[in-house]
């Protein structure tokens, strides 16, 4: 299922790289390629049929509204040649729609299908090895298609004015996926644009999803007010991973026609968010997020005192922004609202509610003049936030079915897709990515502003002690963004339900604790038996390598004592010989007298011979020799 709706978005993506036309260059080839498949079981079929053969080849849910329109749209897109080919027929009567036809095919659609099949399964593929090399078992986590779906879900919601559900990151992390996506974008690019291409794909499957009308086109001119977090990311004061989209958003935001705007009460909010950073800066130990970025920055507190000062020329001066001051007229009559009383009920920071439900509000009046307050595309006003508790609250008080006035970073980029496709198809995936990832970080690890509120709401708590205080931050600050605001909720609305669940995750600390400290004494216990067992084996191996030392010290002198054994009796061996040489020459000199006369006949021949030296050198020789053997 995960390798098809990769390739049902990269199919939709390569669909529409030449035309700036979403619906004809890709709803169409849809339908007819469903159409086409549908063809070679059977030759009369029903909206519902086509409907059904969509879900199971494309993974996902169209209306049954959209289906009928997209046949009668194939229908009409066929050719005479065509029609005359397949004899088109659509029949409709009352609830009642149904087809016919002799044949139908489009086969170079299936062959851009298949193509786009290859490059989903190279991805999915290099996921899997990656996530295995990475120490994970792929049967735990979430396939790399639901890592997409969560924006694809997300922009479905929106474009249909639902909320969404958010995943609860303490059951299941997207963390792989993030570090997949960050190692391909450094080092794999063939697979990253891949990747790029089906975001895109995603983004249009949600258009077609929630019966988004395409032929709508957004206006020009169209302004919007940045929340005070979309600021702060704009100055690179908050994560490192929300400055880049929030950046780019904000040019593909200028690049389309549109203006950026500010309330007062917005500007208000962020100095004093800057002056809780000044007021409570440390360098060592950054206690807000604000201050965590100055010390990722480099930058000091003297410096974030300076920016604060000139704030408003910054932002009006860099970054082309204008400041719009509400009447205090408008604020009053805002701020006595029942919105601002129910956001109260549900936020533990309760100061804030007003300044929120002024900003929708405002956007609400300024938009009196639209010209269709019902669909997205007519908005000319807009107010940036993100906060998804915010979005949320804001789409339950819509008024007469018109579009809500909030909208979030992720939602905007997918609708200024629609500007141009063709054009804006690289942008709009980039960005889209990477605030993927910066939501995926979001929801996974609390910043330091979400732990100060919770420390807020514990620290009212009387029967927390001391030590069980310390337990439980140092748990919390291990819980998913998700968590920590359920914590906060029932805070509010269910305080002896949030006692409960506090010292059940002190108790469950606790006790992890204790099963810890326990797991640390077996582990030095059995640390220690090791290391007598190896001292033990130490000894042993001493004596052992000192017996053999010994015994080779012993067959070495043993056998330098057989080498001089050898040599002295070798030695005598040979005076024995000399010795009955000599008796027996004293014998043979006995026996036979005239041998002297015969050795003085031979002498003097030699002399006579003139070889007296030679015959010298010869005797000196053979004395040498035998003087030599008898020492050996």
């Amino acid at each position: 299922m995960e390798e098809q709706l990769l390739t049902t978005y990269s199919f939709f993506a390569a669909l529409t790289e030449n035309s700036t036309d979403i619906y004809s260059a890709v709803y169409i080839p849809i339908c007819k390629r469903a159409l086409s498949l549908y063809a070679k079981e059977k030759n009369v079929g029903s909206d519902q049929d086509i409907c059904k053969i969509i879900s199971s080849e494309y993974g996902i849910d169209v209306p049954l509204l959209i289906i009928r329109k997209l046949i009668k749209s194939v229908a009409q897109d066929l050719s005479r040649r065509d029609k005359s080919k397949f004899d088109f027929q659509i029949i409709e009567n009352g609830n009642n729609f149904s087809f016919s036809f002799k044949s139908f095919s489009f086969s170079y659609i299936e062959v851009s299908y298949d193509t786009e099949i290859r490059k989903s399964n190279a991805l999915q593929q290099a996921f899997e090895i990656f996530v295995k090399e990475q120490g994970e078992d792929t049967n735990n986590i979430p396939t790399f298609s639901d890592f997409i779906n969560k924006n694809k879900n997300k922009i479905s919601s929106f474009l249909s004015g639902r909320v969404c559900d958010i995943i609860d990151c303490s059951e299941v992390s997207f963390m792989p996926h993030v570090r997949f996506l960050q190692y391909i974008e450094q080092n794999n690019d063939s697979l990253y644009k891949a990747t790029k291409q089906i975001f895109i794909g995603s983004v249009i499957a949600s258009y077609l999803e929630s019966e988004f009308d395409l032929d709508a086109k957004l206006e020009r001119g169209t302004s919007y007010y940045l929340d005070t977090q979309i600021v702060l990311e704009l100055l690179d004061l908050q994560r490192a991973e929300d400055t880049t989209p929030t950046q780019e958003l904000i040019k593909l935001i200028l690049e389309t026609g549109g203006n950026i705007r500010l309330m007062d009460i917005t500007l208000d909010e962020i100095k004093t968010n800057i002056e809780n950073a000044i007021r409570n800066y440390d360098r060592s130990h950054p206690t807000t997020t604000i201050n965590e970025a100055c010390v990722r920055l480099g930058k000091n507190k003297t410096w974030l005192i300076a920016l604060n000062g000139k704030l408003e020329n910054i932002l009006q001066a860099d970054y082309k922004i204008n400041i719009d001051k509400i009447p205090e007229s408008n604020i009053e009559q805002y701020s006595n609202t029942e919105d601002v009383e129910q956001l109260k009920d549900i936020r533990y920071r309760k100061h804030s509610a007003i300044h929120d439900v002024v900003a929708y509000l405002y956007v609400r009046e300024k938009r009196k003049h639209d010209s269709n307050k019902r669909l997205l595309q007519k908005a000319s006003y807009w107010f940036i936030t993100a906060n998804r508790k915010l979005c949320d609250f804001n789409i339950t008080k819509k008024v007469n079915g018109n579009t809500g006035e909030i909208i979030m970073p992720d939602e905007l980029t997918s609708l200024l897709f629609l500007q141009n496709p063709k054009k804006l198809s690289g942008k709009v995936s980039s960005i889209g990515l990477n605030e993927l990832i910066a939501q995926t970080l979001s929801e996974e690890y609390p910043s330091r502003d979400l732990i100060n509120e919770f420390d807020s709401a514990v620290s009212s708590l009387e029967s927390v002690s001391a030590d069980d205080y310390k337990i439980l931050l140092s748990s919390i600050s291990q819980e998913s963004t998700v968590k920590i605001h359920k914590l906060l909720y029932s805070a509010i609305s269910e305080p002896e339900k949030f006692k409960k669940e506090i010292h059940a995750i002190i108790e469950n600390e606790r006790n992890n604790k204790i099963k810890v400290d326990n797991q640390h004494k077996e582990v030095i216990h059995r640390n220690k038996e090791l290391q007598e067992t190896n001292e033990s084996l130490s000894q042993q191996l001493s004596g052992i390598s000192q017996q053999i030392k010994a015994m080779q010290e012993t067959q070495q002198a043993a056998s330098l004592e057989a080498k001089e054994r050898e040599r002295r009796n070798k030695r005598w061996h040979r005076i024995y010989v000399s010795i009955i040489v000599i008796l027996i020459s004293v014998i043979l000199l006995l026996l036979f007298p005239n041998w002297i006369d015969w050795v003085k006949y031979t002498i003097t021949g030699i002399v006579g011979l003139s070889g007296l030296w030679g015959f010298l050198n010869f005797i000196l020789n053979v004395s040498a020799k035998i003087r030599q053997w008898i020492n050996l």
